[in-house]
């Protein structure tokens, strides 16, 4: 296959990004898939065990397919949203990249988003260059703006509803701060440029200062008034599609809650999980969620089987799909090697 090139703008990103892949493991990359599906099914079958185990199976085994399709449903138009917003950060980028195979390898990338951060998901710039030269370190930096892009649009969401849970305004706080710094400092370059570009001086520094500098440099030309606002625009309605499906959730187990109060309590532990680091935010996201339900009035024992299924439906359903897709892609670059 021949591989299609960036711009000449990118071509000094491109130059200092490696050809090598070699150091790329597939078998890596399916060990951490297994490693961190055992590692939530042994979580979850604790938190089922601690409760009554008989009352969430039940109530699982009896949740009504209509709304399990419907939520499945929504979590799909979400990540087409997402995966279109990546097209265009790449196009954006000036990465001369088809759709269909940016959606593709964005899903492919779900494969690892039970890492910390999902930085994880970088794994589809190995894909990119082999196929159309995209530099890995120019879809690293793509993907950190879009990390920063769903926390805007998950709090921007969460502040619709924030002040209906007295008391835990401080963790939204505390989250919007911290969202709001890793953005101001991804656009001070006359603070980070000169830093590297020292630190580059040095022998043992200079390749990784390079890439931090290119990462950093291609989040911060996704700053532009114009590419900001539609990249938090398309995380806001894609965010809000998953937020709704926990409402349906709630519905479906015949919890009293309404739109707004749905909306806190996945749109705060999504925050919680993810600033916490923890892989995929398992447990973090899981308790935050729990605590919110019980401030609601929701049992643990009748919360959980919620809290469980919108985790399937999201979390554990992005790496099996994710999975899938790498599947497709690998098998894709083997037979063109051929």
């Amino acid at each position: 296959m021949q591989n299609k090139a960036v711009s000449q703008s990118n071509e000094p990103v491109q130059a200092q990004d490696s050809p090598d892949n070699s150091s790329f493991s597939y078998q890596r990359v399916i060990r951490s898939i297994l490693l961190l599906t055992l590692a939530g099914v042994v979580f979850y079958a604790g938190a089922t065990i601690a409760g009554d185990y008989t009352a969430i199976s039940q109530a699982l085994a009896g949740f009504p397919a209509q709304s399990l399709a419907l939520v499945l449903v929504l979590v799909l138009v979400g990540w087409f949203l997402r995966g279109w917003r990546f097209h265009y950060y790449l196009r954006s980028n000036h990465a001369d990249v088809p759709f269909a195979y940016s959606l593709a390898s964005f899903l492919a990338g779900f494969a690892l988003t039970a890492t910390p951060g999902k930085l994880g998901e970088a794994v589809k710039g190995v894909f990119l260059k082999q196929d159309y030269g995209v530099p890995v370190t120019q879809v690293m930096g793509i993907v950190m703006m879009e990390r920063l892009m769903d926390l805007a649009g998950v709090l921007l969401l969460a502040s619709f509803s924030v002040f209906l849970f007295k008391g835990w305004e401080h963790l939204f706080f505390l989250c919007a701060a911290a969202i709001v710094v890793g953005g101001a400092f991804l656009c001070m370059e006359s603070l980070y440029k000169p830093v590297l570009e020292r630190l580059a001086k040095l022998p043992v520094l200079s390749r990784i200062c390079d890439k931090i500098l290119i990462i950093l440099e291609t989040g911060r030309s996704l700053m532009t008034v114009r590419i900001f606002i539609v990249g938090l625009v398309v995380s806001t309605i894609s965010w809000g599609m998953e937020s709704l499906s926990l409402y349906v959730i709630f519905q479906g187990f015949q919890l009293k809650s309404t739109l707004l109060e749905a909306n806190f309590a996945y749109c705060i532990s999504t925050l919680a999980g993810a600033l916490t680091m923890l892989p995929g935010g398992v447990v973090t996201t899981e308790g935050t969620m729990v605590g919110v339900l019980h401030y609601m009035g929701i049992t643990y024992s009748q919360g959980l089987p919620a809290v469980l299924l919108i985790r399937l439906c999201t979390l554990w359903f992005a790496v099996a799909v994710g999975a899938g897709f790498m599947a497709l892609l690998m098998a894709r670059n083997s037979r063109s090697k051929k």
